[in-house]
């Protein structure tokens, strides 16, 4: 009876040679929110998993001031998931910095942005989603009270001055 399982069983599987993505150097040279970006002197390219809120929305602003921060203008490694053009024409990337951070995924813990995986770009799927998962847990930037709600930054909850006897102050 041992015979035929290992018969049956067949040969032990060799190890799994590591797969390595190419990377592609590459310059950063404007952000224009909290996901997308020019790379060098015109492609326009976004990370891949991750939606920002706009820049109106509530933690728009700080996603593009923190994604700003840490792309524009510099030297990064970009590389491609299964596809690389979305439906709206930008290419696709995961952003590497020169110390191998990943950006799609330090954005998302930050609580700047959710995840959105789409197929077939799944490649970090669980990474990132558990990127969201900490923030959310965290409650950390848009899921949490860390941001204000530009709606409401017009708005005086106190009035701005008083009327005392007849005076403003």
């Amino acid at each position: 009876m041992i015979f035929a399982l290992t018969i049956f069983h067949g040969p032990e599987p060799a190890e799994a040679a590591p797969t390595t993505h190419k990377r592609l150097p590459a310059r950063i040279s404007r952000v224009f929110d909290g996901y997308s970006f020019q790379v060098g002197g015109g492609l326009r390219g976004a990370l891949i998993g991750v939606s920002a809120p706009s820049k109106r929305a509530r933690g728009g602003k700080e996603s593009f001031e923190f994604l700003k921060k840490l792309l524009e203008g510099n030297e990064v490694q970009l590389e491609v998931d299964k596809k690389l053009v979305d439906a709206y024409g930008q290419a696709r990337y995961y952003v590497y910095l020169d110390d191998g951070t990943l950006v799609n995924k330090i954005v998302l813990l930050r609580g700047y942005a959710r995840a959105v995986i789409k197929h077939p770009n799944v490649r970090h799927r669980k990474e990132l989603l558990e990127a969201e998962k900490l923030a959310k847990s965290f409650k950390r930037g848009i899921w949490g009270n860390e941001f204000p709600d530009p709606k409401k930054a017009d708005k005086f909850e106190d009035p701005p001055f008083r009327r005392e006897r007849g005076v403003f102050r």
